[in-house]
């Protein structure tokens, strides 16, 4: 037999089509409930619908708006990132500050410590600044981040010859914001409202106290870096400065005393003199 509805071949006694599933009475077929769609069997899957194509394509094109606007926005963030991390980059990178100093007889590639400043003030954070670095002779020795500081000698260097030098009380302010490229080497005479920072007068060997050389020591011998001078012998130049310049003081005022008496007694005696023959 064959099934009238889809052509199956089929046992002569069979009461169902295994195809298409219509009942079938014998030699005549009798469609289920609806004969343009069969039943599916018993454990077999539902058919499924198949969207109209004004559908489908709907559904694409909301999809291509959804991942386009998505991409824009992911796009915008990634630029916005990348700016926000220049800038804190821009504004966290270290300034090489150049400091002029005026020191007579001063030079630290001929063994002379380097000038102490005290730098105080707040970083574009907002964290505040209270240290002493080192300027070398070639005003080099100070690097800064953003924000805004004063810079002002926290003591005497010491020459190589041991000359101390009486401490300046000038000062710079300087402020490092976006106006200075990121990384700008910054000379501090060159702005401005900037003039000579640190000017260095040598104070009279013979007139340089004890504290004044420890003070310069200690300050010294707190540098650390790889052109740290020997602060020994610098001290030992310093104090032998000092020593030399008061016993040369010393015979001066006395050799002064004895031709002011020697004056005196030949004054004196003229004097006599004069009045033996009156």
């Amino acid at each position: 037999m064959v099934c009238p509805y889809c052509g199956a071949e089929l046992a002569d006694e069979a009461q169902f089509c295994v195809e298409c599933g219509a009942a079938l009475d014998g030699t005549r077929a009798t469609p289920v409930a609806n004969p343009a769609v069969a039943p599916a069997p018993v454990g077999s899957p539902a058919p499924s619908k198949k969207p109209k194509k004004g559908v489908v394509i709907a559904i694409v094109c909301a999809a291509v708006i959804v991942v386009g606007g998505g991409g824009g926005l992911a796009y915008h963030l990634y630029q916005q990132h990348v700016q926000e991390q220049e800038q804190y980059e821009s504004a966290h990178s270290k300034h090489a500050l150049v400091v002029s100093v005026k020191a007579e007889g001063w030079d630290t590639d001929n063994g002379a410590s380097r000038v102490p400043v005290r730098v105080k003030g707040k970083t574009v954070d907002g964290k505040k600044v209270d240290k002493v670095e080192y300027v070398a002779s070639d005003g080099s020795g100070i690097k800064l981040i953003q924000g805004k500081y004063t810079l002002k000698a926290a003591g005497s260097p010491i020459a190589a010859d041991g000359t101390i030098y009486q401490v300046p009380c000038t000062k710079a302010e300087l402020t490092l914001d976006d106006a200075f490229a990121k990384g700008e080497k910054i000379d501090l005479a060159e702005l401005a409202e900037q003039d000579s920072v640190l000017d260095f007068t040598p104070i009279d060997a013979a007139d340089v106290t004890d504290d004044e050389i420890n003070d310069a020591v200690t300050l010294a011998m707190a540098y650390k870096g790889k052109d740290a001078p020997n602060v020994d012998a610098l001290q030992h130049a310093a104090m032998n400065r000092r020593d030399t310049a008061v016993a040369a003081k010393k015979a001066a005022e006395e050799a002064k005393a004895v031709t002011e008496a020697a004056d005196a007694g030949a004054a004196d005696a003229g004097a006599a003199d004069e009045k033996k023959e009156a």
